[in-house]
C-alpha cells in the first residue's frame, strides 16, 4: 500500500434500502440521485454506493486505500434524536461491513447524533467496540453550534481517551440564501465553514484541554492555512481574550489538512505554511466539486520533497487511524 485517500464518502445500497430510500438514474445514467430520509445526495457515481465500481474507479486515479466517511447530507444534527440514532447505526453498520469484506483496502469513520451527548456516546462505543471502526467523522457545527461547545466535551475526551482521529466536513453553511447562486454553498460555503470550525476550536483552546485530541479538515483547511497569523494578532491584541490565551502553535501541532485545493503551488503553500506532518490525501470521492486527482497532482509538486510526499501521502494517515 503506498496511499490512502482520508477524505471520501459512502452510503452501500444495502443501507439505502434499509432507510427507505432510493437510487435515481441522472445524467443519461451515468450519474446518481440518492433519495434517503428526506435528503437528495446528488450527483454521485455508482462507487458512492457500489464496492465493485468503486474500486475500478478510485484505480483509474492511482487510489489504494480509503478512509471512508458517511456524507454530510446525513448528519442528522436537527433530527428528532431517535430518528437519528437509527440513521447513524444504519450508517456505521453499512460501512464497517464494506470495511470487514475489504480489510486492506477501506476503513470506516463512523457518524454519531451529537445532538445528545449520552446517546452520542452509546454510538461511539458500538463504533469503536462491535464495528471496530478506527475514526469518527463529525460537521463543522452541531445544528448550528460551534465545535468548542461545551455539549461536545464528553464526546472528546472519549475519542482522545480512544485515540480515534476526528474528521471534520463542512455541513449547514453559514449564509445560505446568500449561496444559493452559482452553487456557492458547495464552492466556497465549504470553505467558510472550516474556517469558522478550526477557529473556534483554536479560539476555544480545545487542544488544550483535550491535549490527545487529533482532528481534520478538508478542503485544505480553508482560509486558516493563509490566514493563522490573524489568528494570533487576535489573541494578543482583542480583549475578548483577556482571560485566556489559547496556545495556538501547539493546537496546531493536532490538527491536519487534506489536500482538496485544486493547484500546485496552493498545494506548496500549504505544505510549507503547516508542515508535511500535518497535511493528508484527500479527494473527496465520489462528489464532482471533489479533487480525484489529487494523488496525482502531489507526485507532480516539485517543491515537496519524496519524504513529505510519503508522509503526505501514507504515513501521517497510518498513523492517526493505527492501521
Amino acid at each position: 500500500m503506498k496511499n490512502i485517500d482520508v477524505h471520501s464518502h459512502m452510503l452501500p445500497a444495502e443501507s439505502i434500502d434499509e432507510l427507505g430510500g432510493k437510487i435515481e438514474p441522472v445524467d443519461q445514467g451515468n450519474l446518481y440521485n440518492i433519495k434517503v430520509i428526506g435528503k437528495s445526495v446528488t450527483p454521485v457515481t455508482k462507487g458512492f454506493y457500489d464496492i465493485r465500481e468503486r474500486k475500478i474507479e478510485i484505480a483509474r486515479f492511482g487510489i489504494e486505500s480509503q478512509i471512508v466517511s458517511p456524507t454530510h447530507h446525513l448528519f442528522m444534527y436537527g433530527e428528532d434524536i431517535k430518528k437519528a440514532q437509527r440513521s447513524s447505526r444504519i450508517q456505521n453498520e453499512g460501512i464497517a461491513k464494506i470495511c470487514k469484506a475489504n480489510p486492506d483496502t477501506f476503513y470506516g469513520n463512523a457518524t454519531l447524533p451529537l445532538q445528545d451527548s449520552k446517546i452520542s456516546l452509546e454510538e461511539l462505543e458500538h463504533a469503536y467496540s462491535k464495528l471496530e471502526m478506527k475514526g469518527v467523522e463529525i460537521g463543522t457545527n452541531i445544528a448550528g453550534k460551534n465545535l468548542d461547545d461545551e455539549s461536545l466535551f464528553p464526546a472528546y475526551e472519549r475519542l482522545q481517551e480512544l485515540n480515534m482521529p476526528v474528521f471534520v466536513h463542512p455541513n449547514d453553511f453559514l449564509g445560505r440564501e446568500r449561496l444559493e447562486k452559482y452553487y456557492m454553498g458547495i464552492v466556497v460555503g465549504t470553505l467558510a465553514e472550516t474556517t469558522v470550525a478550526v477557529s473556534s476550536i483554536l479560539f476555544g483552546g480545545i487542544m488544550g484541554k483535550f491535549p490527545r485530541l487529533k482532528m481534520i479538515f478538508c478542503h485544505g483547511g480553508g482560509a486558516i492555512p493563509y490566514q493563522i497569523g490573524r489568528l494570533k494578532h487576535a489573541i494578543g491584541t482583542r480583549n475578548e481574550f483577556s482571560k485566556s490565551t489559547p496556545d495556538i502553535d501547539k493546537s496546531m501541532k493536532n490538527i491536519y489538512f487534506d489536500t482538496v485545493v485544486f493547484s500546485n503551488s496552493s498545494l506548496s503553500f500549504l505544505v510549507k505554511e503547516n508542515g508535511a506532518e500535518n497535511v493528508v490525501l484527500g479527494t473527496d470521492y465520489p462528489f464532482n466539486m471533489g479533487n480525484w486527482d489529487s494523488f496525482n497532482d502531489l507526485e507532480k509538486t516539485k517543491e515537496i520533497s519524496r519524504r513529505e510526499k510519503d508522509l503526505i501521502e501514507f504515513n501521517n494517515v497510518k498513523k492517526l487511524y493505527r492501521l
